[in-house]
């Protein structure tokens, strides 16, 4: 076996290595990816570190080469647990405390390899072997290492299973992502566990050359699938607070993450998993959310969706907001703008608007009630609201397709479009014999002016002020008639 081919090798690892480190840190927002870079470096400096002590030739030169290696060896056990946990959010078991435990241990290994001559505790004897064909170090490992090795192994049975339980979770394309994750690491676990039960090449640490193996597999995950945008781009605790409905869409239009909320608004999403097309959302599938019109009214509520697209991260966010009773209150807003609230009848100026709008020929009509002063200052002021009120629905029953308005205090005025004067004036009759039966409290008469109105010989103010002249004739003959 050649020992500077085997070096080789190592390098060229590393600097496959090394381009994961450069691409993590162009997307470090992403969660796990800091860790994920410093778990690549410190497989850098393994690498190396190896390569160079496999071309030394007196152990104390080797075991300079150790010092580097374990740089990036020690903390293996602490950045593989903070890369799983991360990268899976799972904070429940990897707490506080037992990631410091893993930490403080990682740092009493680098120190007493750093003082090993001084004690021994981490290798209990130091001897150079020749039989592979090139000087290797022959290490008996002491107490701490077994120490050491304990704490690899935890991190990594920890990361297997959360990455296993992420696995469950997901499907589609995202499926994909954490398989090539699971068989990137799964070459250097094994070539690791054949060392460490020296089952492997005496003396020879194969770990290292595993990590080619293992440059190769997140290769092809990487540029095919892009691994690392694979969880929701926002931190869990911010995307499940807000009160919004957050929808994260990958660029296959694949479901990378929703928050709680989103489930409450859309149902169909509790039966989903992370990776799913985004189309079998069932309340939004005939709901285009890119569409100019931002509002969209789903099963009964209505919805504002804001679209946000991030390049960096190649994903787009639909952001959702229930505004039904928003909308609702605007409504009714428009109503009390529009709408007399006491009679149910147009307002004046939304009549003015309507009619103009209309743009037809027609004939106005101004209706007074006869003496409804006598009705107030005799029956209250109650029952004369009450008259109002009964006569506002009357006017919409006998002109149901015509524009009607309450003009001001007990005047009403109905613009019946396309209607000659005659027919005009058979409606309103029909209005006066409704009007005899109707009212039972007290006896109530009306009287009425009307004018012909035609676009283009004037204005709608001076048509309705010429049926305003009319009313006041009739009034003058007696009331409760209908002038013309």
């Amino acid at each position: 076996m050649n020992n500077v081919l085997l070096s080789v090798l190592l390098i060229i690892s590393s600097a496959l290595i090394g381009n994961f480190v450069i691409y993590g840190l162009a997307r470090r927002r992403t969660p796990g990816v800091y860790y994920f870079c410093l778990l690549m470096t410190a497989m850098i400096f393994h690498s190396v570190g190896y390569a160079f002590e496999l071309l030394s030739d007196s152990a104390d030169i080797m075991y300079i080469w150790i010092k580097v290696e374990y740089i990036g060896v020690s903390f293996y056990p602490f950045l593989i647990m903070m890369f799983s946990r991360e990268y899976t959010e799972e904070k429940s078991f990897a707490n506080r405390f037992v990631v410091s435990l893993v930490l403080m241990v990682n740092v009493i290994t680098l120190i007493l390899v750093y003082t090993n001559n001084h004690h021994f505790l981490y290798y209990s004897s130091i001897a150079v072997d020749y039989s592979p064909g090139f000087p290797i170090l022959a290490l008996q490992k002491g107490i701490w290492y077994q120490i050491q090795v304990f704490f690899l192994c935890f991190s990594i049975f920890y990361s297997i299973t959360v990455l296993m339980i992420k696995l469950k979770r997901t499907s589609g394309s995202y499926r994909n992502k954490v398989l090539f994750l699971l068989m990137g690491v799964t070459a250097p676990v094994i070539t690791m566990m054949l060392y460490l039960l020296g089952m492997g090449p005496v003396y020879l640490d194969m770990t290292p050359f595993s990590y080619f193996i293992m440059s190769i597999s997140i290769t092809i995950g990487l540029f095919r699938y892009d691994m690392l945008v694979l969880n929701p781009i926002t931190y869990e605790m911010i995307f499940q607070s807000i009160n919004e409905a957050v929808l994260v869409i990958d660029s296959n239009g694949m479901l990378v993450g929703f928050n709680n909320v989103s489930k409450e608004f859309f149902p169909s999403l509790s039966k989903m998993k992370i990776g799913q097309s985004f189309e079998l959302i069932e309340e939004l599938k005939d709901h285009n959310l890119d569409s100019v019109n931002p509002v969209h009214d789903i099963c009964g509520r209505i919805y504002s969706f804001k679209a946000i697209t991030m390049k960096t991260h190649r994903v787009r966010i639909y952001v959702a907001n229930d505004i039904t009773e928003s909308e609702n209150a605007k409504k009714q807003l428009e109503i009390l703008a529009t709408i007399d609230s006491l009679t149910g009848l147009y307002n004046r100026r939304y009549f003015m608007e309507q009619v103009e709008r209309f743009g037809s020929d027609g004939v106005f009509v101004i209706i007074d009630l006869d003496h409804f002063k006598v009705i107030n200052d005799t029956f209250g002021h109650f029952e004369g609201d009450r008259v109002l009120s009964d006569f506002g629905i009357l006017i919409q029953h006998t002109f149901p397709d015509h524009i009607s308005c309450r003009y001001g205090g007990e005047e009403f005025a109905v613009f019946l479009a396309e209607t000659g004067l005659g027919e005009a004036y058979k409606r309103v009759e029909t209005l006066r014999a409704k009007n005899s039966k109707g009212i039972q409290s007290c006896k109530v008469t009306f009287s009425a002016g009307m004018t012909e109105y035609h676009i283009g010989s004037g204005t709608v103010s001076e048509a309705l002020i010429r049926a305003d002249q009319k009313l006041y004739e009739a009034k003058e003959r007696g009331r409760d008639r209908i002038c013309l």
